[in-house]
């Protein structure tokens, strides 16, 4: 066939209006998907206006970028999951711990029992262990290692599920521990809802089809019954020698300020007439509150003047004077990824000063906040999310926003030590506290 400028021409033409007709099927959404579409940029509008800090951690192009693709990804097809797992991606690049969806609580309600990965699971050392087997006792064991879920490696499932939780200054400890939280419906959405799951154990060969549950799972504990405190806060005598400060609240606002404050300055009434010589300071699990908590918590603990607040929209820059009953002895901070907000602001002052020994694993936040968050709802959907209005930095040498607080002695459970309910972080804190 001899090609000529007409032909040319003609392909030109057909080609062109094939992909403009393209253009305006694609543009025609039904009801349903224009309310996504309405949702979707009513919260891109509400993080754009109000957000302090919206391109602190991903830049203004990448942000819009990422936007401008997951909104072109909404169509017929998009269910009322699908969006909200789309939201939460957006959520996610902003990398702020005040700004989110909150915890995975409304993309759980929107589940079926039988959409639920039917394990608890724990994320160990980045590797996937079974903790409950649930309705599938008679073909998982406690304890086993899962390399494979329908075909994809765990490390794959992971980023995928990681992309879509939020997390100050993009955190991994902090999503390691939401992820132990909500993994039997945070699986589901990452990979697409399956009708059926098929795992693999590591170091076996063959594939388990897994049993569906016939009831929403159970919720994995925070914390252990074990520990010696199981309330919000906790002054517990360890030995002759040292006392453990449990404070997994610092949330109390307003006239229920002076509740914490009392507790602590009880504690080191007590601490100070006892002569107890070694602190372990307790914050897992504490996501944060008014900066009132960790100041006074200083002032108990420091030996010198301190600004708390570099930079904050408050202009709360005072110079801050210790109490005349601190604490000089030693101080253990035992942390890990849920220690968010102010217990960030607290723990880089800890570290700008050198008083502390940090244990446990990297902290869930740091001297760079926002925060001051307000709630909104979407229109349509009624989904309810919450953005930061304010920046509060604490007044340290560490500039970088991005700078995780490391702990100076790394521990996690290993897989036995969770199945015996062993707190080894707290077991180091108290070793190290005899030397």
């Amino acid at each position: 066939m001899k090609i000529t400028l007409f032909n040319i021409l003609i392909l030109s033409i057909f080609c062109f209006s094939s992909c403009k007709r393209h253009e305006v099927e694609k543009e025609k959404l039904n009801e349903l998907a224009q309310n996504y579409l309405a949702d979707y940029n009513e919260l891109i509008d509400t993080l754009t206006t109000y957000h302090p800090a919206l391109y602190e951690f991903t830049s203004k192009a990448d942000f819009n970028n990422i936007v401008e693709q997951i909104r072109n990804e909404i169509d017929n097809t998009t269910t009322k999951e699908n969006f909200i797992w789309k939201l939460s991606k957006v959520m996610a690049i902003v990398d702020c711990g005040h700004t989110s969806l909150g915890f995975f609580n409304q993309q759980r309600d929107l589940l079926k029992p039988k959409d639920y990965f039917p394990l608890l699971t724990r994320l160990i050392n980045n590797k996937l262990y079974v903790i409950d087997n649930l309705t599938n006792k008679d073909n998982v064991q406690i304890g086993q290692e899962i390399s494979q879920i329908n075909g994809k490696p765990i490390n794959e499932i992971i980023s995928i599920i990681y992309s879509h939780i939020n997390s100050q200054a993009d955190i991994e400890s902090s999503k390691r521990r939401l992820f132990n939280g909500y993994n039997t419906s945070m699986i589901p959405y990452a990979l697409n809802f399956p009708d059926v799951y098929n795992i693999k154990i590591a170091g076996e060969s063959g594939i388990i089809r897994l049993k569906s549950l016939n009831k929403n799972p159970p919720y994995t504990p925070l914390f252990s019954e074990k520990h010696p405190c199981q309330s919000d806060f906790c002054l517990t005598e360890v030995n002759a020698e040292t006392v453990l400060l449990t404070l997994r609240n610092f949330a109390y606002y307003g006239d229920k300020t002076k509740i914490f404050l009392n507790f602590l300055n009880d504690s080191f009434n007590e601490i100070k007439t006892e002569g107890f010589r070694n602190l372990i300071i307790d914050v897992r699990e504490n996501l944060g509150g008014p900066g009132e908590a960790s100041i006074n918590l200083l002032k108990y603990t420091l030996h010198e003047p301190f600004q708390y607040f570099a930079n904050s929209d408050y202009g709360r820059k005072e110079v801050q004077q210790p109490f005349e009953n601190n604490f000089k002895g030693k101080i253990i901070f035992v942390m890990n990824g849920n220690g968010y907000s102010t217990v960030g602001h607290l723990a880089s002052i800890y570290k700008d000063k050198n008083r502390v020994v940090f244990v446990g694993e990297a902290l869930g936040s740091n001297q760079f906040c926002t925060a001051n968050q307000k709630q909104f709802e979407l229109t349509n959907t009624k989904f309810t999310y919450t953005v930061a209005r304010n920046i509060f930095i604490t007044d340290v040498q560490e500039k970088d926003p991005k700078a995780t607080i490391e702990p100076d002695i790394e521990i996690e459970q290993s897989i036995d030590d969770f199945l015996s309910d062993k707190d080894v972080v707290l077991e180091k804190a108290i070793e190290l506290t005899e030397k």
